[in-house]
């Protein structure tokens, strides 16, 4: 294992892997697919439509830096040192008077982004084998955070209403062991961008609260409706059995790292105390600048600029697939959030399609990704919210083109 070297008088290590083992939660966390893709976006020519990025023209970087200079000319260093683990509790207010009426800042836990709030509402529930209930296909973000935790993944197929009651009602029935929890998200959900309707929403809530399962609710999109105003949150349907995720990433900056958690009381000690051991609190600057912008009237307008520029990518995005691939694909224009999930036919693998599509310059999320157990491999998810309208209609183009080639 050990050579000693006599002219340095070190050991040379002869076996690295010998020394650095790691954990078997670290071994079992997957890569994140859209993660290993955004590396090769850079590439010469490449046109991405998998990551799901915001148009980084509409953050609001002059107010931003404006907050900023008022900010550190009033608070000072204040903003430069540690702080509550907890959070911002002027911004902790806005979001409970925001999203959950009836809630105070004292049931907010603020987060660096919502993939922090994954991760320690994972620490809280899961223990290994542990059954978990999720939808199916789900956020692959979420999939990679469980995953690490080992537990017994059910999924539960979704349409464009929601989950099937049906089997959620079997599932729930017939477990031999209760599910840790429901993670669902029921706002243009990722990938699919259906939305639960309100019959979905009442149901799913009443159904879960008489067999004392939990909801995880992941609100990320919930802000991007393009026209109605979605129907109410699970949570406010449930405070007592719901648990809200939400972030900033998807409305103001994803770069910011805010995000958070709506639980009760008697859970979100137990979250503050797990959020202590990880990074004893979410930069305090960040969560300065974000109180400072959504508090101000400039909030609204921002997010009327983002529903107005996404409803016309959206319909551009739409218009190009229709012209490309006519009646061969079928699509519902979207009405909110940040993709559109497409359907090829049985013996269309888009695992294969995807790799035909990077050598032609084309980057999207192959639809294997976002399930648990068996994977359907003939979907793909678009994200239409970054790319300009010239890019799309080339994407779409090449997609087409690849489309047709493995069709021969």
């Amino acid at each position: 294992m050990y050579k000693p070297n006599k002219k340095m008088g070190k050991l040379i290590i002869e076996n690295r892997s010998e020394i650095f083992r790691p954990s078997a939660r670290t071994e079992r966390t997957p890569a994140s697919v859209t993660r290993d893709i955004l590396k090769v976006i850079d590439t010469p020519g490449m046109i991405s439509f998998a990551g799901g990025l915001p148009d980084d023209s509409l953050f609001p970087i002059e107010d931003l830096k404006n907050i900023f200079e008022t900010s550190v000319s009033k608070k000072g260093s204040k903003l430069f040192q540690y702080s509550d683990t907890q959070g911002h509790s002027d911004l902790r207010a806005w979001i409970a008077d925001r999203y959950y009426p009836g809630s105070s800042a004292d049931e907010i836990l603020l987060t660096s982004g919502s993939q922090q709030a994954l991760d320690l509402l994972s620490r809280y529930f899961i223990e290994e084998d542990s059954p978990i209930l999720l939808e199916r296909p789900s956020y692959l973000g979420a999939i990679q955070v469980f995953s690490s935790y080992a537990p017994t993944f059910i999924g539960i197929n979704y349409g464009e209403e929601g989950p099937d009651m049906e089997e959620l009602k079997y599932v729930l029935t017939n477990s031999s062991e209760k599910p840790k929890f429901f993670y669902c998200i029921p706002d243009f959900q990722n990938p699919s961008s259906y939305s639960y309707s309100l019959e979905i929403r009442n149901s799913i809530s009443k159904l879960l609260l008489e067999n004392g399962v939990p909801i995880l609710e992941d609100t990320a999109y919930r802000e991007l409706y393009f026209k109605e105003e979605l129907p109410i949150s699970l949570c406010e349907l449930g405070p007592e059995h719901t648990i809200s995720i939400g972030t900033f990433s998807k409305t103001l900056a994803p770069g910011l790292r805010v995000g958070w958690i709506r639980a009760p009381k008697k859970i979100l000690k137990d979250l503050i105390i797990q959020k202590q051991s990880m990074d004893l609190h979410s930069p305090t600057l960040n969560q300065e600048l974000v109180y400072g912008f959504v508090s101000s009237s400039k909030y609204e307008e921002h997010l009327s600029l983002i529903r107005k520029t996404y409803q016309r990518k959206s319909e551009h995005t739409f218009n190009c697939f229709q012209n490309n691939f006519g009646d061969s694909l079928p699509l519902q224009i979207s009405k909110g959030g940040l993709f559109y999930w497409l359907e090829f036919p049985q013996e269309i693998n888009t695992d294969l399609l995807f790799q035909k599509c990077l050598e032609k310059g084309l980057a999207a999320v192959p639809g294997s990704s976002f399930f648990v157990g068996k994977p359907e491999r003939n979907h793909l998810r678009w994200n239409f919210s970054n790319a300009s309208e010239e890019e799309t209609k080339l994407g779409v183009k090449r997609l087409f083109e690849v489309y047709k080639s493995i069709q021969k």
